[in-house]
């Protein structure tokens, strides 16, 4: 029965709440705040602001959009970005001679054909 259900509301309840709603994204009502005393943008869509029904979530914000299975922020485990790893200064046998990578031979290089490789140049 939908007249049971918290989120029906009567025609004049609608209309007052449509209004406040557009109060508050013409700036002339204070912004909703939610469980943690932040301001709710009013101009995120509803969708966005309320929380789905499986997470019993009765109160309006955006906790429910936040990474909940985040790590802590100086954590890295699995690698560091950035570093510099291994630079290869010279030829090593076997890498290719024209671009130098050792994952693959100069038949299979997808680079263009230089003049001098990195046979000759490195």
């Amino acid at each position: 029965m939908a007249s049971s259900t918290n989120n029906f509301k009567a025609g004049d309840d609608w209309r007052k709440a449509k209004e406040l709603e557009e109060a508050r994204k013409a700036g002339l009502a204070p912004a909703e705040l939610d469980e943690d005393g932040n301001e709710i943008n009013p101009h995120i869509p509803q969708y966005m602001a309320s929380a789905p029904w499986y997470l019993n979530n009765n109160h309006p914000g955006l906790k429910h959009q936040r990474n909940w299975n985040a790590k802590e922020a100086g954590t890295k485990a699995w690698y560091d970005r950035g570093a510099k790893v291994f630079q290869a200064d010279k030829f090593r046998k076997g890498a290719c001679p024209n671009c130098g990578s050792m994952t693959h031979k100069q038949k299979d290089c997808l680079e263009r054909p230089r003049n001098k490789g990195a046979k000759w140049t490195g």
